[in-house]
């Protein structure tokens, strides 16, 4: 096609097939954040038993230790999350020689996985603390993930592959457990919560950047590698806490 003179067509012909679906995703945004202005939330139950009427303060949270421990592993996990999944066709095209088409059906896989592992977790945590079943999770995906970087190839695939099912409870465990305790605090603590999804946007650019200074997609993946040691410290460490702050 470049010998032909029609590969700048074609690639602008490409790009231009994703704008009618995207500008579709930005109207049903608009519309979606309209109708959530328009809507009376209830108010949370902190709010009713407030009878002084004071909100929470960011000052405040200062005070909760285990509160931005949570920020951070939330931070770790999404950038762990969208890290593995950015770059999982790219891993799967360099160590197993398959080409990009079956590489996606791969990645789709993930997701299925990713949402029987999200229901097995919700029932397994009937009978394990949610603390120490993210704990293990977080241990056995750093052990998957240091197998996907020492044995690169279809085992190592195999094994990032399975991360998804172990990373799927982590960001509502995470989150309910940051935000218990906060008091007349949880609005402006899961706000910040909510915001820590930056990781996502800041291990994406860094992997990527890893794997050209060594031109090894497998050692980009110690960066989620990193991110499940502090998770699993997270999940510990306040499993063992019995501290309880009263501000």
């Amino acid at each position: 096609m470049k010998l032909a003179g029609e590969y700048e067509v074609y690639m602008h012909s490409e790009t231009m097939r994703v704008v009618k679906p995207y500008l579709f995703l930005a109207g049903f945004a608009i519309i979606w954040a309209v109708m959530i202005f328009k809507t009376k939330f209830p108010r949370l139950g902190t709010e009713k038993n407030n009878i002084s009427g004071k909100g929470g303060s960011f000052s405040v949270l200062l005070k909760y230790p285990r509160f931005w421990k949570g920020v951070l592993a939330q931070f770790f996990y999404v950038g762990a999350q969208v890290g593995t999944w950015s770059y999982f066709i790219y891993y799967v095209q360099d160590y197993t020689d398959q080409n990009e088409k079956i590489a996606g059906y791969l990645l789709t896989g993930t997701l299925v996985v990713f949402g029987v592992g999200r229901m097995l977790s919700a029932w397994l945590m009937r009978y394990f603390r949610p603390l120490e079943l993210m704990g293990l999770y977080s241990v056995i995906n750093g052990v998957l993930i240091t197998f996907s970087i020492f044995f690169p190839g279809w085992g190592g695939m195999i094994a990032l592959f399975l991360t998804s099912f172990f990373m799927s409870l982590m960001y509502p465990t995470i989150f309910a457990t940051s935000i218990k305790e906060l008091d007349k605090n949880t609005k402006i603590g899961s706000s910040i919560l909510v915001m820590a999804i930056i990781g996502g946007a800041l291990f994406k650019p860094l992997m990527g950047y890893i794997a050209e200074i060594t031109e090894s997609m497998a050692i980009a993946m110690s960066v989620p590698l990193t991110a499940y040691c502090y998770i699993g410290y997270f999940s510990f460490s306040s499993s063992s806490s019995k501290t309880i702050i009263q501000v």
